[in-house]
């Protein structure tokens, strides 16, 4: 029995190219009567129900009807509706609607699914008219007769990806947001932390664009784009063939999310993972924290960190807040330190890479859960027999990857990671929630770092806004800002001095330099957006001992913090003491530090700060 390709090609080489499929003759046969259903006991509705009706479509269509070809055939193999090979053999679905399938494959469910699949994504699907075989291959030498028009859609589909991605690195966009609702499609760029309008298409482009990234794309977690239920794929930087979408540079891969909205749209999320020459410039592995916005004492922190040996070291915080980028940063350092001469493994999912040197190991986010989580399983049953010096796992996300990063530690191996956790010193409660066991946990020598950090964004230096000016041009609601801006800074500074240790931080507080304190511009000038020029990084980082892991055992949390903040203790710092000291250097705007990072002073604070310094002037 030949094949599908091969019934098509063979149809292809045969003399004419008709547009007119009609059903070829057969050889009547006058019907035998029907059974008289009071005879056999039954009504006659279960009489009439003896004849099917998709025959009686069969035996109207070979004796009156034609079938005309109009329109796209969506099912052809360059369609929008992506189907197993196997199933092109048995249906066609056309744009109209027109729905044939082979007679003798009617409840085939390679059907079946490819009607629902249609249905879901919102295409007309009509009743099938049952056909032989002959007649799908003439629609698909039809579809193929005009693939010509499909290749010059396909090819504008694939210059609007390529296009938008340009666009969007050009502009140092992270994400590529698509929404499709309501007659139309907004497209909008992640920039700085902001969300950007960049473009309006019609609902129709939006569709189609949505389509094309997935049927573009590779790894999709679906046979059939179907934007009725959530779907993931990755666009990746090594693509191969006439069908693949070239990234721009710099970009190693572009992970894609779409799920379906509430009021019958879609929505797409393409979030852009930048090598990291493309971040920092060809000696990009030369760089450390601070390039990233962590202070110096926080630096030396990281370096002691980098050289301690074996132990784990979690970067916490929330979704798209840099994690992944500041331990690429610490990992090419050390491999750089170390002349590259260190086996170092990453595992991801998604896979991003970025580290110099390293072995990437991936599971891809876009295949189904029960695929991902065997694989992982896998990666984690093999790593110890690859003999690796430093791990680097993408998230501790649950108790059995947490057990395997600690298995890694165990043995003396530097293991890196993520977490969604709120602040550091939250780190052990993380753990503890997923499930690790308490004496493993609080071992100093096993969880040897923890950190965790927000994006903030940049002031502009060139149209940036006084603090005396902005009180005047923005109302009371600023000069209220800047009361707890220097209330905060004399309370940090106060509490940051080893020799005020002991004494209360309200008799040593001091008139705070606010010199260099400035707002955004809201217009913002040729050099930014808004008064606003890219992100910095706002860190706390704890290198751990004995006495802190102890505090936080026996849920002594407020001791457990003071020690660590204490200048005759770990002498740390918190994210918002790391934003207020930005602030003050003019580097973030008041309103966006406390908007990531909390409230700068409480009301009790701010009488305590003024009853010793006097109301702001």
């Amino acid at each position: 029995m030949l094949s599908f390709s091969e019934l098509l090609d063979k149809t292809r080489k045969a003399k004419g190219k008709p547009t007119v499929a009609t059903p070829p003759p057969s050889k009547k046969v006058a019907p035998a009567p029907p059974k008289d259903p009071l005879k056999n006991g039954a009504n006659a509705q279960q009489a009439s129900a003896e004849i099917p009706k998709a025959e009686k479509v069969q035996l109207e269509d070979e004796r009156t009807l034609v079938l005309l070809f109009r329109g796209k055939v969506l099912t052809a193999p360059n369609g929008v509706l992506k189907i197993p090979d196997e199933a092109r053999n048995l249906c066609a679905l056309f744009e109209s609607g027109l729905w044939l399938v082979s007679a003798s494959h009617r409840r085939s469910p390679l059907v079946t699914s490819v009607a629902q699949a249609a249905k879901r994504q919102g295409f007309k699907v009509d009743e099938p008219r049952y056909v032989t075989p002959n007649i799908i291959i003439q629609a698909y030498v039809y579809a193929d007769r005009n693939n010509d028009s499909a290749h010059y859609d396909m090819n504008a589909a694939r210059r609007r990806i390529v296009a938008t991605l340009d666009k969007a690195v050009q502009m140092g966009a992270n994400d590529v947001h698509i929404e499709s609702v309501n007659g139309r499609a907004v497209v909008q760029f992640r920039i700085d932390g902001s969300l950007r309008q960049q473009d309006v298409w019609t609902q129709t482009e939006g569709d189609q664009f949505l389509a094309a990234v997935y049927s573009h794309s590779r790894g999709q977690s679906g046979s059939t784009a179907n934007f009725q239920e959530p779907q993931a794929a990755m666009l990746t930087s090594d693509a191969r063939g006439k069908d693949e979408i070239t990234l721009p540079k710099g970009v190693i891969s572009v992970r894609c999310q779409w799920v379906p909205l509430s009021n019958g749209g879609a929505y797409l999320d393409m979030r852009l993972s930048y090598d990291s020459a493309h971040l920092w410039g060809e000696n990009f592995i030369m760089a450390d924290v601070d390039s990233l916005g962590f202070s110096q004492e926080q630096l030396r922190v990281v370096q002691s960190l980098r050289a301690a040996p074996g132990g784990l070291r979690i970067f916490s915080g929330p979704v798209n807040q840099g994690k992944t980028t500041t331990l690429r940063v610490v990992l090419n350092r050390r491999m750089a330190e170390t002349e590259m001469r260190l086996n170092c493994l990453v595992i991801e999912d998604p896979p991003e890479g970025g580290v110099v040197g390293a072995r990437q190991i991936g599971c891809s986010a876009s295949v189904k859960d029960d695929q991902r989580e065997k694989t992982f399983v896998e990666i984690m049953r093999c790593a110890l027999r690859l003999d690796p010096d430093i791990v680097m796992l993408g998230e501790v996300r649950d108790l059995q990857t947490a057990q395997f990063a600690f298995r890694l530690a165990l043995t003396g191996r530097q293991v890196y990671t993520t977490g969604h956790v709120y602040s550091a010193l939250a780190t052990p409660k993380r753990l503890r929630d997923i499930g690790v066991e308490p004496y493993i946990v609080y071992d100093h020598n096993l969880v040897r770092g923890m950190a965790c950090q927000r994006l903030l964004r940049s002031l502009c230096p060139h149209c940036r806004i006084s603090w005396n000016d902005a009180i005047r041009d923005f109302g009371p609601g600023t000069r209220e800002l800047v009361r707890r801006v220097r209330a905060g800074l004399a309370i940090m500074e106060a509490s940051r001095k080893k020799a005020n240790v002991g004494r209360p931080i309200k008799e040593c507080v001091v008139e705070p330099d606010m010199s260099h304190v400035y707002f955004a511009n809201p217009e913002g000038c040729s050099e930014c957006y808004r008064g606003r020029a890219g992100r910095t990084v706002a860190a706390e980082i704890i290198e751990t001992d004995a006495k802190l892991m102890s505090l936080l055992q026996d849920n002594r949390e407020d001791e457990a913090a003071a020690y660590w903040l204490s200048p005759a203790g770990l002498n740390g710092i918190t994210m918002l003491q790391r934003g207020l000291e930005k602030v003050r250097a003019g580097e973030v705007s008041p309103d966006d530090a406390e908007f990531e990072l909390g409230i700068f002073a409480r009301d009790r604070e701010l009488q305590d700060v003024e009853e010793r310094l006097g109301p702001l002037p």
